[in-house]
Parts: C-alpha cells; structure tokens; sequence
C-alpha cells in the first residue's frame, strides 16, 4: 500500500525527529475532530490528540506501513478517546460514590449528553459546514478528496489532473481556513 508519509516517516525512525512536526501540522485538525467526537469538549480533545500523537511517534518503530498511517493514527486516537472517557467515567463513578455515600446520581458533570451540549456541537457543525460550504470549489474539493474520501495525493492528482504541489498547497490553505475559523468559533464561547 502506497503512503504518501513514508519518506517522512522513514527520517523519523531513523533519528530526525523535527520531522515529526509535518505529521502533527498534517494531521492534528482532524485528530482533535476526532477526539471530538469522543470527548465532546474541545480541551479534553486538545489532550487525547496530543496522547495520540505521543503514543504514535512512540511507536512508530513497530508501524509495518501495511496500512496508511492516517489510519493507524486514527486507531490510536480511537483507544486514547475511549480509555479517557473510561478513565474519566470511573473517576467520576468514584467521586460521586464518596460524595453521595453510594448513590449514583451524577451532578455537575460537564460531558454528558445534554442538550447545551449537543446544541453547541450543533452550532459547531454548522459554522465548519458553513466555512466549508463558503471555500471555493477547488479548495473544497481537495478538503473532500483529502480529509473526506482519505484519497491519497497521487490519486487526488488523477482526479483532479492538478500537480502534487498544487493540490497539497490548496489543501494547506483550505485547512488553515477551517482551523481559524474552528479557532474563532471556540474563542467566541
């Protein structure tokens, strides 16, 4: 399986670790879009992905490339959101049996599913949508090739018969677009 990050990927594991940043630049709005979902707060998200980030680089000598590292990254942030939410869940469990002698009532508790919540991850998908919707067409369409369908730049270089360079220089703009305004969004909260 071809993957664009191997050249990369190979310096790292042969000791230039700087490089590591272009992967974490790469791919951090997307992990953290991902711990999202999981975590349902943004600072929480901010934490897995980083721990996802730490735990890939860790192990990164034992990554075979029989699959896209996109994926396996992708993987790892799934166990890191799900043992945070465990590890919190449990943690919360034990608060709330001490503070309550026994009793299993949550209160204050800033995850759970509640309708503020759902309704402000609502109005999030909205605005990136909307940021989405406002790009110019060929901005969207490398965003939805890239990030969306998980094509790789050869294969969006087929589709769009655009160079390599030009479609990852369009990709960095469109991205850096939608961080600031998932940027802005969050400072307005």
């Amino acid at each position: 399986m071809q993957d664009d990050d191997k050249p990369v990927l190979d310096e790292i594991i042969n000791g230039n670790i700087s490089k590591y940043e272009i992967i974490i630049n790469k791919y951090q709005a997307r992990i953290i879009s991902l711990c999202f979902r999981y975590t349902k707060s943004y600072p929480d998200a901010e934490e897995v992905a980083q721990e996802a980030f730490l735990k890939a680089y860790n192990s990164l000598n034992k990554f075979r490339f029989e699959s896209k590292f996109y994926s396996w990254l992708h993987r790892i942030a799934i166990n890191c959101s799900l043992n945070y939410i465990n590890s919190k869940e449990k943690t919360k469990e034990k608060e709330t049996i001490s503070e309550n002698s026994g009793l299993t009532e949550h209160k204050g508790v800033a995850s759970v599913e509640t309708p503020y919540n759902a309704y402000n991850m609502q109005i999030m998908a909205e605005k990136i949508e909307s940021v989405y919707n406002s790009l110019p067409e060929d901005l969207k369409l490398v965003i939805k090739l890239r990030d969306i369908d998980d094509l790789s730049y050869d294969e969006i270089s087929k589709v769009t018969k655009l160079p390599t360079g030009t479609i990852k220089s369009k990709l960095h703009r469109a991205r850096e677009i939608l961080t600031r305004a998932l940027e802005k969004y969050t400072e307005d909260e």
